[in-house]
């Protein structure tokens, strides 16, 4: 049997073997769980046809509305199926085996996962127990040694937004440096700080954002980057022959013509997000300074988190495992849901202590 390539051999990846998460309240991975229109999807039902099916994609009518909607140049973003095919470009284009690269942890895995598939030396600086983070110390490290340095802008799993200064400052080390900066915004909408705003001022700056947060369009699959247009030439070199399918294009288009859909859902999930951390701060429970659709309680301080998610999954209510980093233990990240739902999960966390005490 041929072997793979060297760098695969260290490469580990979650297998998605467990029970269909369909038609449960999904507090686990950050997706909408507002549920859109009947109109909206209404709409998108009355678009499907054999042309849609039959026809390869055409995304720059999509390109043009997208443009108008970001106000941004036509030249200067790509799209791409997740933010997760669109770091991997970014790794395609500019990293090559021995390339330094720094990253946080937590982060999004495709980070670490790219990193040693395209056999690059990683440097990690990690949140402390109380998901405190150095940015000054982070910002130190970048020199001219590494080829890529990445922020998530807010960060995925702590949902804490960098200070301006910091976002500021990271960039403008990574362009004196001549190192990429990759700034992660796949929050952006719930968090509106945004490193886009800075394009024009520098060169070696990335912007990622997906379509699967508060676009809620996690089943369709598409992200984009953002950058000056001669580094999204580059990109679009390793660029597949089709970069969206149809299906999307058309779900993002339903979504564009519709912006209300985007805009009621951040008001209300931000409504969501006061709810929830009003109620483990009710239970005396610390939890991160999220800004995003979700936030990180550090539960297994007080009670097993297994419990809990037994119980929840019993519920149809899913949320996930403890930070994987062990002196992260303590903390889960849960995501947002209509208020209700929320109210059933501190209900079941509160009656857990109580049993507890």
């Amino acid at each position: 049997m041929i072997e793979p390539k060297p760098v695969l051999r260290d490469v580990k990846r979650t297998k998605e073997d467990g029970p269909s998460r369909f038609q449960k309240v999904r507090m686990d991975r950050n997706e909408r769980t507002h549920p859109f229109s009947s109109n909206l999807v209404e709409r998108i039902r009355q678009r499907i046809d054999s042309d849609l099916l039959t026809t390869y994609p055409e995304p720059e009518p999509l390109y043009e509305k997208m443009a108008a909607f970001l106000h941004q140049p036509r030249d200067r973003f790509i799209f791409h199926t997740g933010s997760d095919l669109s770091i991997k470009s970014i790794f395609e284009t500019y990293v090559s085996p021995g390339d330094k690269v720094l990253l946080h942890r937590p982060g999004y895995a495709m980070f670490s996962v790219y990193a040693k598939i395209f056999g690059a030396q990683v440097t990690y600086q990690f949140f402390d127990e109380q998901l405190h983070f150095d940015y000054e110390g982070y910002i130190a490290k970048i020199d001219k040694s590494y080829k890529m340095a990445v922020l998530e802008n807010p960060n995925g799993f702590v949902g804490e937004a960098p200070p301006k200064k910091y976002l500021k400052g990271f960039i403008r080390k990574c362009e004196d440096e001549n190192v990429l900066a990759i700034i992660d915004e796949a929050y952006f909408f719930f968090h509106e700080v945004t490193a886009a705003d800075l394009l024009d001022q520098y060169q070696n700056l990335i912007v990622v954002r997906s379509f699967s947060k508060a676009f809620g369009l996690a089943g369709m699959r598409g992200g984009y980057l953002l950058s000056q247009n001669e580094n999204i030439a580059n990109l679009n070199k390793v660029k597949p022959m089709h970069e969206l399918t149809g299906f999307t294009i058309m779900a993002i288009t339903e979504v564009l013509n519709n912006p209300e859909e985007i805009y009621s859902f951040v008001k209300g999930t931000k409504e969501d997000l006061a709810f929830l951390k009003k109620g483990f701060a009710d239970l005396c429970i610390e939890t991160s300074p999220s800004v995003c659709n979700f936030v990180a309680a550090r539960l297994g301080k007080y009670i097993p988190v297994i419990e809990v998610k037994n119980i929840l999954d019993d519920e149809n209510i899913l949320i996930r495992r403890p930070f994987e980093e062990p002196h992260l233990h303590e903390w889960v990240r849960l995501g947002t849901a209509p208020i209700p739902y929320e109210r059933k999960v501190l209900g079941v966390i509160q009656d857990a202590l109580n049993k507890k005490k």
